[in-house]
């Protein structure tokens, strides 16, 4: 199991908040943005490389989201010694952002990491826990296997990539 670490950057309301039930359930840690060790992947909107299972080795030394709402993402905090990771395009299967492109929740984004780097025992905790789950993998299951077929980073874009154009053109 590899450490995840959750960094509150809202103090949203926690009934509601994906990243405080990961701590709740013992899916996730909660630090301070200092608290990411360094090495540790961040899951960014603004990562610079997208996330491929070549992340798998590094993410031994962990995974980070940063638990904030859409609507604040552009304050997001410059993090200094980490690698920054945005995910794929991946449909959103919580209540809130139901079927949005990129929408994902804490949790949804933790759980699409943990699969596409092939840590499915791990992923498999989330399952119980969040009752949303299985349909996040339902909903996402022919890219989230070809992501996790992928050799690095560029074939998991050109696999985004030619996803997004096959459905522009529909």
């Amino acid at each position: 199991m590899i450490p995840v670490y959750v960094v509150d950057l809202d103090g949203g309301d926690p009934k509601k908040c994906t990243g405080k039930r990961m701590e709740k359930f013992g899916l996730g840690r909660s630090v301070s943005v200092r608290g990411v060790p360094p090495g540790a992947i961040v899951l960014s909107a603004n990562g610079n490389q997208i996330l491929s299972p070549a992340d798998a080795k590094k993410a031994r030394r962990g995974v980070a989201v940063l638990d904030m709402t859409w609507t604040n993402i552009d304050q997001e905090p410059h993090m200094r010694g980490v690698l920054l990771r945005r995910l794929p395009y991946l449909l959103a299967s919580n209540p809130v952002n139901w079927g949005k492109p990129w929408q994902l929740n804490s949790a949804e984004a933790v759980l699409a990491s943990l699969l596409i780097m092939g840590f499915d025992e791990q992923a498999d905790l989330f399952m119980p826990r969040f009752n949303w789950a299985p349909e996040f993998v339902n909903l996402n299951r022919s890219l989230l296997e070809a992501y996790r077929a992928a050799d690095g980073p560029e074939e998991v874009e050109r696999i985004q990539n030619d996803y997004i154009e096959s459905i522009i053109k529909e």
